[in-house]
């Protein structure tokens, strides 16, 4: 049987040979990234000069760490935001394709490579980013869930799926200020049930101003969890 199972998957290979799930274009032999080397060019990783807190990248400064002024001000509830890039170029587009272009199979490359960003992060559970039935309803998929199930399963944790939901329609964040975002975003998501003093991972696709990352945060703090780190695929370069 094993060497039958083996035998078809020599001819799937041979009739679909493995490609870059962005471009399309076949791998080379033994190659085993999950994107190809030109779109992993485009994905622009996170500055070493950014902020310890919200990775806020700066545009000149020491390598020295210092929080951005936000950060200092008024410090977030989260601990740490850990992105996979800059949310600029390939990755920009990558990450557009994924979430409104029903490009659902992005999930698992996506993960693979933000598990390599937070390969040393020590976290009991794992909670998406949830978004309001209507507009679930809309999108037919929730790409938040879909990144955070594939986390939950390479970093063999659990995932929480339905304990953190959005329960006010609000509206959409692109075109809002920092101000407006926050405004919108108050008292939008619940926690359901209660935390245990479980150190979460909130998974999100982009952070921009971190609106969103703060509300989720501080209801799963005010639910009982005891630390909250953030992992996003783009960050914008602007705060």
């Amino acid at each position: 049987m094993t060497e039958v199972r083996q035998g078809l998957v020599w001819m799937v290979k041979q009739l679909l040979p493995p490609a870059c799930p962005l471009c399309l274009r076949s791998f080379p032999e033994k190659w085993t990234e999950p994107f190809c080397a030109d779109c992993l060019s485009g994905f622009r990783p996170l500055p070493e000069i950014h902020c310890p807190i919200c990775a806020l990248p700066y545009l000149t400064g020491s390598h020295s760490s210092h929080r951005c002024g936000r950060c200092t001000i008024n410090p977030p509830p989260f601990a740490k935001v850990y992105p996979l890039g800059l949310y600029q170029y390939q990755l920009r587009d990558a990450i557009h394709q994924f979430k409104f272009n029903q490009k659902v199979g992005l999930d698992r490359p996506f993960a693979t490579l933000l598990n390599r960003i937070i390969a040393d992060l020590t976290v009991t559970l794992i909670v998406p980013v949830p978004l309001h039935r209507k507009r679930l309803q809309q999108r037919s998929y929730n790409q938040a869930l879909l990144l955070a199930r594939e986390l939950a399963r390479l970093k063999k944790i659990p995932l929480a799926k339905d304990r953190l939901q959005k329960t006010v329609e609000t509206l959409a964040q692109q075109e809002l200020t920092a101000r407006e975002r926050e405004k919108n975003l108050k008292q939008a998501f619940q926690v359901k049930g209660t935390l245990d003093g479980e150190r979460i991972l909130l998974v999100d696709d982009v952070l921009t101003t971190g609106a969103t990352a703060v509300a989720c945060s501080r209801v799963l703090l005010a639910a009982g969890a005891a630390e909250v780190q953030v992992a996003v695929l783009g960050r914008a370069p602007i705060g």
